[in-house]
């Protein structure tokens, strides 16, 4: 989860919906941004700071635990993958 990001847009009363629009995105794709399913682009983060009038670093979050965790899982799938082509059991 993108802390900051959440509890500035809240302070704002700015909705994910909102954001999404500003983005030309749907409101489920910036929910995923949000909650670190998705990485927020680097313009992405110039333009929600711009629309919160906030500066870049007080919403941002180079990797959302959330991100984390699915990077972790995405390695052991990959290592599960690679055991079972390769015949062994794990």
């Amino acid at each position: 989860m993108n802390n900051k990001l959440i509890a500035a847009r809240k302070a704002r009363k700015i909705t994910q919906a909102d954001i999404a629009t500003y983005l030309k995105i749907s409101q489920t794709q910036y929910q995923k941004r949000e909650t670190g399913k998705i990485k927020i682009s680097d313009q992405e983060w110039k333009d929600i700071a711009r629309l919160l009038d906030v500066s870049v670093e007080e919403i941002f979050e180079e990797y959302p635990s959330q991100y984390l965790v699915l990077q972790k899982k995405i390695e052991i799938l990959k290592l599960q993958l690679k055991a079972l082509s390769l015949g062994k059991n794990i």
